[in-house]
């Protein structure tokens, strides 16, 4: 199977030539900090598309379809993700089909039409309605394919016009391959994979290029690009760090505009800003720490963590409900913890290097948890003003990202104990206290260790600067994670007392009650001051106990 490059040049299609055209300057007023982009990844790009026996198979039923008449002769391409990985040699099961001569919708129930003149099952066609509002300007249409071929999403190409420049909400048309192109969000993001030619097709004439240059732009103007869907600012960020892109110094412009945020802000739904945030944290082939460094630098984290919007209803107090307002530098410690989290667990690793990619989705639910606490870690003690004064960090986790509650309770849970915690790797090791703090912690302990150990790390100053006083500090977590596995407290909190309820009430002749869950503590402590004697032995004692109280 032969794929090429074809890039349109005077309207012809040229065998491994890349045209490069220079994106038009966004225009502003206001100075933006430009940071210095990192080195760029090259690529080595594959000379051809190599199809799986799937997409062989799901490619070759749907030509037939298009060659139903109903089908009024459509073009069936491939675009977006599947086409870009495709090229850097990985697999994508992200199969979106364009078509430039009816919606997908329309196509999607061909579909359906073929198979029952086929004698064959019909599916259900889902359809993701479009919201200019929220910036989803075109209706998709989703369904599986046969048994095993999978599931694909159907879309016309589109062209977009604008009444005028403050109106962002475009009337949408079918459009040409072209038209389609520009209006996607990145270049490397902007090529097709046609079906029927089995070729790559680059309408800007620079995605190949970009792609294996390791460089992001976007087809049109920035400024235009992100104001088309505020999200793309966030998408930028994903992609820059996940292939390692240079950010154009445009771009990078562009995405610091007041108007780009606070459309960012007003115009994208939370859902949204928190999928690609978890894309950015442990998507495939996430790197966290670069994610949240470009977050940090583009001066995006408040946008994204907490926005004015949320704020204006639901402000920042202390615990006792005074107002308060957060230092002008809180997101550079912000950032600054988490570097130190993402060295930790990078050190901790293979070859030094975290791979996100190997992680189960427990430990990607972890690794999500250590980075959110380390990156809140300077809310810990502040609340937000509204019925439940709620912490911060649950309040970012559920209302700005809306991820599930469990990351939320998670993240609560780590921040609320990590004074405890360092104040217990500075005191002599006592069993009882530290087996009953780590009990009360759960099973997210050593995600609390790790958040302690980072911001004392970070407190300490630079790893040049203070490596004296950052040694003393590891060297005591290290001593401490040594006395608890010493101790046997890995685990403390699956311990099961020794005496429960019914034996209170049945032996001990204790009523229901905060008493109840008073002597529950106490039989904890005495098993873990006493960890080799028996449930005979602790009922003993406790009788003994209740009797010289009664007397």
């Amino acid at each position: 199977m032969l794929s090429i490059y074809l890039v349109p040049t005077n309207n012809l299609y040229l065998f491994g030539m890349v045209k490069r055209l220079a994106c038009p300057s966004s225009s502003s007023g206001k100075k933006q900090r430009i940071e210095e982009p990192q080195p760029a990844m090259h690529n080595t790009l594959q000379s051809t598309v190599k199809l799986t026996t799937a997409e062989e198979e799901l490619f070759s039923f749907l030509l037939e379809v298009a060659a139903q008449p109903a089908a009024d002769g459509a073009v069936l391409r491939v675009a977006g993700g599947w086409v870009r990985d495709k090229l850097l040699g990985r697999d994508s099961d992200d199969v979106d089909i364009v078509l430039d001569r009816m919606t997908g919708k329309a196509f999607a129930d061909l579909v359906n039409s073929y198979e029952a003149a086929q004698g064959r099952e019909t599916r259900t066609v889902g359809v993701i309605k479009a919201n200019p509002d929220q910036s989803k300007h075109l209706e998709t249409a989703t369904m599986q394919i046969g048994e095993n071929l999978g599931w694909v999403d159907f879309v016309n190409l589109r062209a977009e016009t604008y009444a005028s420049e403050d109106n962002r909400i475009p009337t949408v048309e079918i459009g040409t391959p072209q038209q389609d192109a520009e209006r996607r969000d990145f270049t490397i993001n902007s090529l097709f994979y046609n079906l029927a030619t089995k070729q790559v097709e680059d309408y800007t004439g620079r995605g190949v290029e970009d792609l294996e240059n390791g460089r992001l732009r976007t087809p049109l103007e920035p400024r235009v690009t992100f104001l088309d869907d505020p999200l793309r600012v966030l998408r930028a960020v994903r992609f820059a760090s996940r292939f390692n892109c240079t950010l154009e110094d445009d771009l990078r412009a562009a995405a610091q505009l007041e108007e780009v945020r606070v459309a960012l802000i007003r115009k994208v739904r939370r859902e949204r800003v928190g999928k690609e945030l978890s894309g950015m944290l442990t998507g495939s082939a996430a790197h966290p720490e670069r994610a949240l460094r470009l977050l940090h630098d583009l001066h995006l984290c408040e946008s994204v963590f907490l926005p004015s919007v949320l704020l204006e209803k639901t402000p920042i107090c202390l615990p006792d409900g005074e107002l308060t307002k957060v230092d002008e530098d809180v997101w550079d410690r912000c950032y600054a913890y988490v570097s130190e989290m993402h060295q930790l667990l990078a050190s901790s690793s293979t070859n030094g290097v975290l791979d996100v990619n190997n992680l189960s989705a427990e430990k990607k639910h972890e690794l999500q948890v250590r980075i959110l606490a380390s990156l809140l870690l300077p809310f810990r003690k502040l609340c937000v003003r509204d019925k439940r004064r709620r912490s911060v960090a649950t309040f970012v986790v559920q209302d700005s990202l809306k991820l599930p509650n469990r990351d939320a309770k998670d993240v609560d849970n780590v921040l609320a104990h990590v004074a405890e915690l360092q104040t217990a790797t500075q005191d002599s090791f006592d069993r009882v206290k530290v087996g009953l703090l780590i009990r009360s912690i759960g099973s997210q302990w050593e995600l609390c260790r790790d958040a302690a150990l980072v911001q004392e790390l970070a407190n300490s100053g630079s790893v040049g600067e203070a490596a004296d006083a950052r040694e003393v500090v590891s060297a005591r977590y290290d001593a401490f994670c040594s006395q608890v596995r010493d101790a046997g407290l890995d685990g403390v909190w699956e311990l099961k007392p020794l005496l429960n309820g019914n034996d209170l009430v049945k032996q001990l002749e204790v009523k229901p009650g905060p008493k109840m869950k008073e002597m529950l503590d106490h039989v904890l402590a005495w098993q873990l001051e006493n960890p080799e004697k028996t449930r005979d032995e602790c009922m003993t004692y406790f009788k003994e106990v209740f009797a010289a109280e009664a007397k």
